[in-house]
């Protein structure tokens, strides 16, 4: 078994994209096609905005990492639905605050 040597929270769209990139270059064992089928039925963000809505996310809205990884992985498209999120981070947010995470989020989901 491999040695980690480190540990990094990814989005779904961020483990396709490494399965696609590990396909190009040989086959993938049974577990990872299987974890490549997975993510890209659920992909819900364009890859392309990852790193824009992560940086939005973290460094403007000063969110957790690892709430922002999870609000990019369900995508809420209602207010009710990302309050349900971050219904864990102590930060309370507005509703223009919130609306304008949705409205982040809008520009970047995948159709």
């Amino acid at each position: 078994m491999p040695e980690v040597l480190s540990e990094k929270m990814i989005t779904i769209a961020e483990v396709k994209k490494i399965l696609e990139d590990s396909m190009k270059k040989g086959e993938l064992n049974s577990i990872q096609l299987i974890t490549l089928e997975y993510a890209r039925s659920f992909t819900k963000i364009r890859e392309d905005g990852v790193e824009e809505v992560r940086k939005f996310l973290v460094e403007a809205k000063g969110l957790p990492e690892e709430v922002a990884i999870q609000i990019m992985n369900i995508m809420p498209k209602s207010i009710e639905e990302l309050r349900t999120i971050l219904a864990t981070v102590s930060k309370t947010f507005t509703t223009e605050e919130l609306t304008e995470i949705i409205d982040e989020l809008d520009k970047y989901r995948k159709e």
